[in-house]
């Protein structure tokens, strides 16, 4: 861990003001313990609950830790483990604690049910994103009145069916996305993230997914989400394109590859970083990953070389399609603050613009958290999804090893260095 990075936890608020509106009443209790957290439940007006959503980070026995909320929570809970937290019972960025918030609905706006399971390959992912549904209750009335009442144009971003994805398995992120997105087809919103272990890496073996009453390791938990109320997924990263600097992908497998423009991997990447070894070059890892261009909009999904083979071969965080072109991408301090509120932006567009924003769930990489760290800008990226949703809206966050998310065209990945987020409003679809 640097020496000059800050972890001191800011100011921790253990009960947050409730977001409470027509339809839903919203809240986040934050704490050290599960027991700190039902006893600022109970403290509350948000019991029953339709659905709460948990992220712990630190040293914690999640299994026991879990089993502890379960047992006294009837309702389903879904999260994973973190790397850190983002909150708005906080001024800063956490690295230990637990946060949930919990959503309390009238009526049959909101339902919701969590799965977990052990998918061997992609069409068992599909059939599990499938069970997600099949335990959620909801009335389709307003949704047919708003089909009935309003111009096709009003109504055509609007999805009543949302899949919060949490993985602990890594590696199978792909394998399991494309399940998911072969069996749901374009019109569920899915995004979330890999479960998280240590800030800095330093352990990754104690990463768990919760949902089904159960905490696990290597597991897909999955909460789907049926709902006429407005909602949205955004996603975005800090990134710009190096001109010149980029290279075509000639080998590889997966998470590896092993040649670029026919030759080893890391050469060509220290070459393009400037390094004069492969030691030096993974020092740009997290400052200078690679990126893949959408072409349709624009958009760099990036790609995080993660370590270097004795071949020469680059280790990625995520898949890096041989026949690609990979290009050198860089950042600066304001460029992470923006990033951060184009994400909120693109949710928001994609719930159609709603004015009563209920709740925002934040994924975002642990490499983004690191590098916020370094560039002292972690209070400033949550402020910017304050500044965007407005300051009394329960915030939720997670430090994550890579990030589920759907680009702007519409293309369902799992990404590095990306926030994602999903915005709950409460607005019903007819408004």
């Amino acid at each position: 861990m640097p020496a000059a990075v800050d972890l001191t936890v800011g100011k921790l608020e253990r009960v947050i003001p409730q977001k409470e509106g027509q339809h839903l009443r919203v809240g986040l209790v934050t704490g050290f313990e599960p027991e700190e957290l039902l006893q600022s439940l109970h403290a509350t007006n948000l019991l029953p609950l339709s659905v709460g959503i948990l992220f712990a980070s630190g040293p914690y026995d999640h299994p026991k830790l879990f089993e502890e909320l379960v047992e006294r929570l009837p309702c389903p809970i879904w999260g994973f483990s973190a790397a850190g937290l983002l909150h708005s019972g906080s001024d800063d960025f956490q690295v230990r604690g637990l946060a949930l918030l919990g959503i309390q609905s009238f009526g049959d706006v909101f339902s919701a049910s969590t799965v977990l399971g052990f998918p061997k390959g992609s069409e068992e992912a599909g059939r599990l994103a499938r069970r997600a549904f099949e335990g959620c209750r909801f009335g389709p009335e307003l949704l047919y009145l708003a089909l009935a009442a309003r111009p096709p144009a009003e109504t055509v971003k609007f999805s009543p069916f949302t899949l919060l994805v949490g993985h602990s398995d890594v590696g199978s992120e792909e394998e399991n996305l494309m399940g998911i997105s072969q069996e749901l087809g374009r019109s569920v919103r899915i995004v979330g993230g890999t479960a998280g272990d240590t800030l800095f890496l330093e352990r990754v073996s104690e990463r768990y997914c919760y949902g089904e009453g159960r905490a696990e390791k290597g597991a897909l938990s999955l909460l789907g989400i049926a709902t006429t109320l407005k909602n949205g997924v955004g996603m975005a990263n800090a990134f710009r394109p190096v001109k010149g600097k980029g290279a075509f992908v000639t080998e590889s497998l997966g998470r590896q590859v092993k040649t670029l423009d026919h030759k080893p991997a890391a050469d060509v990447y220290a070459e393009l970083v400037g390094a004069q070894s492969w030691e030096e070059a993974q020092a740009y890892f997290k400052s200078h990953p690679l990126g893949i261009v959408e072409v349709t909009t624009g958009y760099w999904q990036v790609r995080s070389p993660a370590a270097i083979g004795a071949d020469g071969s680059l280790f990625f965080f995520s898949h890096v399609p041989q026949g690609s072109g990979l290009t050198l991408l860089e950042t600066d301090r304001e460029a992470r603050i923006q990033s951060v509120r184009a994400a909120v932006r693109r949710a928001l567009a994609d719930a159609g613009f709603p004015k009563r924003i209920a709740a925002v769930i934040a994924f975002n990489c642990v490499l983004c958290h690191q590098q916020a760290l370094s560039l002292a800008c972690t209070r400033e990226e949550l402020r910017a999804i304050q500044q965007e949703v407005g300051w009394d809206v329960p915030i939720l966050g997670a430090s994550t090893y890579g990030e589920t998310g759907t680009t702007v065209s519409g293309t369902v990945g799992h990404h590095n260095q990306t926030i994602t987020l999903w915005v709950l409003a409460d607005e019903a679809c007819t408004e």
